[in-house]
């Protein structure tokens, strides 16, 4: 299936959609390749000064393309190990990193099933507007590997330990309920309002002089201190450890052939 990420701007405004609504937001590597792409140019923009990333279609993003993933499957345990830990290392950490570090606020939209790196990008975002419809997996441990897009330093600070624990180590898909009880979300609406709701936030950060936006959000999201780039290199190694398993390759091709998974551990 194809997809695009497709960039828009309005005035001091970057619209950032992923549009591949058939995959309900999957993304491709090409994909990933292509936001980061988008948003290391954004950190150049003196002319931008909100950016928004949403979804096209019922969904948000459906984490990565199960086809990406099953490609590797085949490979020797250390080829697969080597191939996770280049691809968390030379393309999710580094696109995390820059969204992180945008100088202007980051409004994240969303809708439907977020999965995996959509999760990602809810947590990478200073304001984030949910539909009631709103559904998030973190499902890496059922797929034979661990977390692997920074989800490990960023929910718990977003949720508190003991709702990440629950999150993450039973993979489940948690609703836009909880989600908001969790205190996940700056607004939760109707599904709706959300495209209404999102320009009314966007509306009222244009009214806000740009250099106060950054020099405001510079003050409350200072500089990832040492320890979050301890933990991204944690997440590195376990999770392109979890690939080099027979596990792994067992839990995705029962995801891929929708059946349960037969775990040897090893």
């Amino acid at each position: 299936m194809s997809g695009q990420v497709r960039v828009e701007h309005t005035p001091r405004v970057a619209w950032i959609t992923i549009d591949r609504p058939a995959a309900k937001g999957a993304l491709t590597a090409c994909m990933i390749t292509a936001l980061h792409d988008v948003v290391k140019e954004l950190r150049t923009r003196d002319d931008v000064s909100i950016v928004v990333l949403r979804g096209e279609g019922a969904d948000f993003c459906a984490g990565s393309d199960m086809g990406d993933i099953a490609s590797v499957l085949d490979a020797p345990a250390e080829e697969r190990r080597a191939s996770f830990a280049a691809g968390i290392g030379g393309t999710i950490q580094p696109l995390l990193r820059d969204l992180l570090a945008l100088d202007q606020p980051l409004v994240v939209s969303v809708r439907g099933y977020s999965i995996g790196i959509g999760v990602m990008f809810m947590l990478a975002a200073d304001l984030l507007i949910g539909s009631e419809t709103t559904r998030i997996s973190l499902p890496q441990p059922r797929l034979g590997h661990s977390l692997d897009h920074g989800e490990s330093w960023l929910l718990p600070r977003r949720v508190g330990p003991s709702r990440a624990m629950q999150i993450c180590l039973l993979g489940d898909i948690v609703g836009a309920a909880d989600l908001d009880r969790f205190g996940m979300f700056n607004w939760l609406v109707a599904d709706a309002d959300l495209e209404s709701r999102t320009q009314e936030v966007v509306d009222g950060l244009l009214s806000v002089a740009p250099a106060s936006l950054w020099r405001t959000k510079a003050l409350l999201r200072p500089t990832l201190d040492p320890t979050f780039e301890t933990q991204l290199a944690s997440e590195r190694e376990h999770a392109s450890a979890g690939a080099a398993t027979a596990d792994y390759v067992e839990a995705i091709n029962a995801q891929v052939q929708r059946r349960d998974p037969v775990y040897t551990n090893s």
